[in-house]
């Protein structure tokens, strides 16, 4: 069953509902070279100095990005190796973990080097492995660990008559892929009883809202503009 037919069946809104985080155990998905190895030989190479080595600093400090990039959208079910560059940040801004306007800089970078065979500056260098290292570390951060809960319950105000009162959505990764498992819940003591479940995968559009919601939760961030957008998602269902 679909997420929308599933909420009409129990009769419960989950954009007209209070949200809360219920904490979680998600972790990024383990790569064969890590984004930290490659942050960790661009900033070799610049030590290093000369215009080989800036080179090599620039080329690994854009590694380091994009390997930063596949680890997230990989961990969270995308088969993003496939996708250029641009495709792999559109993604992940629609899933709410980065702002790209930094990380275009050091892509652009790269391209400039590459197609038009301009040598980078120190000052260029040293913005692109700060910007590298920003991203790299605040990704890890925010998975130790993801939270990967959310409970979506009705207002006090409500119908006091409702056969659901709640509903807990649960982030999985399993070898079928990478899934929310969304319960509804009838009136009782805590949880009361499960009524029914439904699953929505990633790419759908309501997967990358609750998980733009989750990590704006997290870091009390734009908080309101992504409930705004989760209410925006599940009215177009």
């Amino acid at each position: 069953m679909q997420i929308k037919e599933f909420c009409l069946a129990h009769e419960f809104d989950m954009s007209k509902c209070a949200v809360n985080l219920g904490g979680g155990s998600f972790t990024m998905t383990e790569l064969k070279t890590s984004p930290v190895e490659f942050l960790n030989l661009a900033e070799d190479d610049f030590e290093r100095g000369g215009l080989s080595a800036l080179v090599n600093a620039t080329t690994n400090a854009k590694r380091a990005i994009v390997c930063q990039l596949d680890q997230l959208l990989i961990s969270f079910g995308y088969p993003s190796l496939k996708w250029n560059v641009p495709k792999k940040i559109e993604r992940l801004h629609a899933l709410g973990l980065l702002a790209p306007s930094l990380l275009r800089k050091v892509v652009n970078m790269r391209n400039i080097l590459e197609h038009e065979y301009k040598a980078p500056d120190l000052q260029s260098v040293e913005e692109s492995l700060d910007v590298a290292s920003l991203f790299v570390m605040s990704a890890s951060a925010m998975f130790i660990p993801f939270d990967d809960v959310l409970e979506f319950s009705l207002p006090e105000t409500s119908d006091g008559d409702a056969s659901v009162t709640h509903i807990i959505a649960g982030l999985y990764r399993e070898p079928r892929g990478v899934f929310y498992t969304v319960y509804a819940y009838e009136p009782g003591d805590f949880s009361g009883r499960c009524v029914g479940q439904c699953e929505v995968p990633a790419g759908h559009m309501l997967f990358e809202a609750m998980v733009k919601l989750s990590a704006s939760l997290m870091l009390r961030y734009k908080v309101d503009q992504a409930l705004d957008n989760f209410e925006k998602t599940y009215a177009e269902l």
